[in-house]
C-alpha cells in the first residue's frame, strides 16, 4: 500500500483544480461537487452540516429532492477522491468533513508555484451556479473577505513578503477574541478527572471536546476552547479570566459512585468569577454510550438558556442611546420575553433599529422575524402577515444557513399557512443544525398535532420540555401536550397538562380552550362552566374567532373546539337569562 508522503493539492485561487498525492488530476465534472469541496475547505475544521450544504447548493429544490441530490453527489465524490488508504472526504450521519491534514489548500497557504509567480487568481474564478442564490451569496462574501484580507496585508508596513510563506487569513470565519460590546461568548475550561482512575482522563477530555462541538452549533454564542490541560475557574485570577476574552466560563468535574458516572458542570460570569448556575448529570455507566448524547443535548440547552437570560438582563440595564446592534438585540429580547403587548411593540422597534444598522445581519434578521412571529401569534393576524414572516425567515436562512433558528421560524410560518409537510421538513432541518433548540422541537410537536398526527407529537414535545425547564415559552410546550392528549382522547391527561400550562401563563387561552373541551367531553358541565368563567375573566374579549385562527389542517377540529366552548357559553347565557327573569 502506497504511503501518504505528500498531500492532496486543492487550488481555489483561479480555476478550481484538485490533485492527488501522486500529482494526478482528480476530475470533478459536477460544478456542485467542486463547490461542495470548496465550501468544506474554507470552513472551520473542514466541516459542515449536511443541511447547510443542502440549502446552499440545492436550495431551489424541494427538501426531499435536495436531500437525495446531496447524497448522490457525496457518493460520487467519495468514489473519485477517496483512494486506497487516502480518505480525505468523511461523510457522517449529519455532518460532512474534509480532512484538512491531508490537503494543501492554496487559499489557506500559498504553494510554491503561486509564490514564485506572484499571481493570485480570483477565488473560484469563473465559477457560478445559476439559480442557487444562497451559493452565489456565499461565493460573493468569500471573494469580498479575501479581497479585504489582501488589502489589509498590503497596507501593513510590517506585512511579510510572499517568500515568508505564511498562511493567508481563512475567509469563512473570524475567530478573534470578542470586545466588550460584542455578543455573548463562552470559554470552556477544564473538566477534571476526580475518579482516581487515570484512564478516565480520556473521558473527561472527550466530554469537554464534545460539549464544545455541540455548543458551536448555537450560532449566537461564540465558543472558546481552553487548553486540554488548562485550569479550572477556581484556580484563576480575575485578570486571567479577562484574558480569555469571554463573558462566561464553564468547567466541571468527573466522578464515579457505585455504577454511576457523575458529571458536575458550573457556569460562571467571567467579570466577577461568580457561579450563576450548576448542574449534576448522573449516567449509569453500563449505558453511558447511549445516554451521553441525551445528556449533552440537555446540557447545551440549559447553558444556552441561562446565558440568554443573563444577556437579556444585562441589556435591560444599558441605555439604548448610541447602542450597537448587540445592545439593541438583547434589550429587544428582554422586552419580547416579558410577553406583554407593550413590550412586544418595544422589542420590534429595537430589532428594527438593529436591522437598520446592518440590513445583512443574520442575528438582526432572525430577531426581527421572531418579533413579528410573536405579534402574529398573539394577535391572530391574517395570512399576508404570515407571508411577510416567511419572507423574512427565508432572508435569515440566506444570511446564515447554519442557524437552526432561521429554519424554525420558516417552518413555523409554513405551519401557520397550513403547509404541513414543508413545515416539518424545515423544522427537522432546524433541529439537525441546532439539536438543543427546544422551541423547534416544540414546534415539530405542534405541527404534528395540527396535521392530525398527535400520536407522533409526544416525543418532540417531551424532549422540548426536558430541554427548556427555564424557558419562558414552556407554557406553549405544556399546551401542546394538552392538545395531543385531547386529540388522542385522553381527556384527564389533557386537563392536567392544560392546568400546568395555565399555571405558567394564566392568560393562555389555548390551554383554557383545551381544558373546557375536555370537561365537556367528560360531561362535567359544572367544572366546564367554572373553566369558562375563568377564561372569560382573563380574556373578556374571547370569542370563537380565536379558535377559527388555529391552523388545523382538518378544519373540523376548529369546529369541534368552538362548539364545546360555545355550548358552555350558551348554557351560561341561558342561566343568566333565567336568573334575571326570576328576579323580576
Amino acid at each position: 500500500m502506497l504511503a501518504l508522503t505528500s498531500k492532496f493539492k486543492l487550488r481555489l485561487l483561479g480555476p478550481f483544480s484538485l490533485m492527488d498525492p501522486e500529482g494526478r488530476r482528480i476530475a470533478i465534472p459536477s460544478r456542485k461537487g467542486a463547490a461542495l469541496i470548496a465550501m468544506l475547505a474554507v470552513s472551520k475544521d473542514g466541516e459542515r452540516a449536511r443541511g447547510w450544504l443542502q440549502t446552499q447548493l440545492w436550495g431551489s429544490r424541494e427538501p426531499k429532492e435536495a436531500n437525495g441530490s446531496l447524497r448522490r453527489e457525496l457518493s460520487d465524490l467519495r468514489r473519485r477522491i477517496n483512494q486506497h488508504s487516502w480518505a480525505p472526504l468523511v461523510c457522517e450521519r449529519d455532518r460532512v468533513r474534509l480532512d484538512l491534514s491531508m490537503i494543501s489548500i492554496d487559499v489557506l497557504k500559498p504553494d510554491e508555484e503561486t509564490l514564485d509567480s506572484g499571481q493570485r487568481g480570483e477565488f473560484l474564478e469563473g465559477f457560478d451556479i445559476p439559480g442557487e442564490d444562497a451559493f452565489e451569496d456565499w461565493l460573493r462574501e468569500q471573494r469580498i473577505r479575501l479581497a479585504s484580507s489582501e488589502a489589509g496585508h498590503a497596507r501593513s508596513e510590517t506585512a511579510p513578503k510572499p517568500s515568508d510563506a505564511i498562511a493567508i487569513v481563512q475567509p469563512d470565519f473570524n475567530w478573534s477574541a470578542q470586545g466588550p460590546n460584542d455578543g455573548p461568548s463562552l470559554a470552556v475550561l477544564r473538566f477534571s478527572n476526580l475518579t482516581g482512575n487515570p484512564e478516565e482522563a480520556y473521558f473527561a477530555e472527550g466530554f469537554k471536546q464534545e460539549l464544545i462541538n455541540r455548543l458551536s452549533r448555537v450560532r449566537w454564542l461564540a465558543v472558546i476552547a481552553g487548553d486540554s490541560g488548562g485550569p479550572r475557574v477556581s484556580t484563576i485570577t480575575a485578570q486571567e479570566a479577562r484574558s480569555l476574552g469571554a463573558k462566561y466560563l464553564v468547567d466541571g468535574t468527573i466522578r464515579t459512585s457505585s455504577d454511576l458516572t457523575l458529571i458536575d458542570v458550573t457556569l460562571y460570569e467571567a467579570a466577577r468569577l461568580q457561579a450563576v448556575w450548576s448542574k449534576r448529570l448522573q449516567i449509569v455507566r453500563s449505558v453511558i454510550a447511549t445516554a451521553l448524547d441525551e445528556c449533552l443535548q440537555e446540557l447545551v440547552a440549559h447553558l444556552g438558556a441561562k446565558i440568554d437570560h443573563g444577556e437579556q438582563s444585562s441589556a435591560r440595564d444599558r441605555l439604548p442611546s448610541g447602542a450597537n446592534i448587540t445592545d439593541l438585540i438583547w434589550r429587544g429580547r428582554w422586552h419580547l420575553y416579558r410577553l406583554q403587548r407593550a413590550d412586544s411593540d418595544e422589542a420590534q422597534e429595537l430589532f428594527a433599529k438593529a436591522l437598520a444598522l446592518d440590513p445583512h445581519s443574520a442575528e438582526a434578521l432572525i430577531n426581527v422575524t421572531h418579533g413579528l412571529a410573536w405579534s402574529i401569534w398573539t394577535g391572530r393576524q391574517p395570512a399576508h402577515r404570515v407571508l411577510e414572516m416567511r419572507r423574512l425567515a427565508q432572508q435569515s436562512m440566506r444570511a446564515d444557513p447554519s442557524d437552526g433558528r432561521a429554519y424554525w421560524l420558516a417552518g413555523t410560518a409554513e405551519t401557520w399557512l397550513r403547509h404541513m409537510q414543508p413545515a416539518l421538513d424545515l423544522l427537522f432541518q432546524a433541529v439537525e443544525l441546532t439539536p438543543s433548540l427546544a422551541i423547534a422541537h416544540a414546534q415539530i410537536g405542534s405541527t404534528l398535532n395540527l396535521a392530525g398526527r398527535p400520536e407522533q407529537a409526544g416525543e418532540p414535545l417531551q424532549l422540548a420540555r426536558r430541554l427548556s425547564p427555564f424557558d419562558v415559552h414552556l407554557f406553549f410546550v405544556l399546551g401542546e401536550l394538552a392538545m395531543r392528549s385531547s386529540l388522542l382522547g385522553d381527556y384527564r391527561e389533557a386537563i392536567s397538562y392544560a392546568d400546568l400550562a395555565i399555571v405558567r401563563r394564566e392568560q393562555y387561552w389555548y390551554a383554557h380552550m383545551v381544558k373546557i373541551d375536555a370537561l365537556v367531553k367528560l360531561r362535567e358541565r359544572q367544572q366546564a362552566v367554572a373553566a369558562f368563567e375563568e377564561l372569560r375573566s382573563l380574556k373578556p374579549r374571547f370569542s370563537s374567532t380565536y379558535i377559527d385562527w388555529i391552523p388545523f389542517e382538518n378544519r373540523a377540529l376548529n369546529r369541534r373546539f368552538a362548539e364545546s366552548v360555545d355550548s358552555v357559553a350558551a348554557g351560561q347565557a341561558r342561566l343568566a337569562t333565567g336568573s334575571n327573569n326570576s328576579r323580576r
